[in-house]
């Protein structure tokens, strides 16, 4: 079984939000549509955030951030897994664990929360599940070139609020439903070279 199918099973009551700090913006480079080789009849779709990882500044923070649709036969569940590093030279550390993640869009102020699941692993990395429904307007905010704001809340207190628009590749390949994210879904993935497949955290 999928290891999201498997943590959907033992998620709890979603944690209400805190209130963010000033706003972060990401640039469209820090985001990649994302896919992996899957069984057919399954596929699995999302996109990568990649968040300050080309920046220059020494020190600096990165997120990790991935949001991906999974589909196993009549099985449907977007998941989400989320890690932030404090790094000085090619030293990467665990910032304190997210303990609450939600989405809203241009399209949908509503926050999409995040349902965290299991315990973070070893460099403070969590996972969680959306809403299938309501992810839609997310993937398609994605798609399309549409703001989107992601508001982290740390175990020690602390949060923060990326702002981020479109992904890396966009122009080149468009939005609607022939998006690269759609035509996944029907199963048809590019050439693994084209996009970001690296590993989940």
């Amino acid at each position: 079984m999928n290891k999201y199918l498997l943590l959907a099973l033992l998620a709890g009551l979603s944690p209400s939000l805190a209130a963010a700090q000033e706003p972060i913006k990401l640039n469209m480079s820090d985001v990649y549509f994302q896919f992996r080789p899957m069984p057919k009849g399954s596929a699995m779709c999302g996109y990568s955030i990649l968040g300050n990882h080309t920046s220059r500044d020494d020190p600096k923070i990165e997120w990790d951030i991935n949001v991906d649709e999974i589909v196993q036969g009549d099985n449907r569940l977007v998941g989400v897994s989320v890690g932030t590093f404090d790094v000085k030279g090619k030293t990467r550390t665990p910032r304190s664990p997210v303990t609450q993640v939600s989405f809203t869009t241009q399209d949908d102020s509503e926050p999409l929360a995040a349902q965290i699941v299991g315990a973070p692993n070893k460099d403070n990395g969590v996972r969680g599940t959306l809403d299938l429904v309501r992810a839609k307007k997310l993937f398609d905010a994605f798609s399309n070139d549409r703001q989107i704001a992601a508001t982290l809340v740390y175990a020690d207190g602390t949060s923060d609020l990326l702002k981020f628009e479109g992904f890396r590749d966009l122009r080149k390949f468009g939005g609607g439903k022939n998006s690269p994210f759609e035509e996944c879904l029907r199963g048809m993935t590019p050439g693994v070279n084209k996009f970001n497949t690296h590993p989940l955290p």
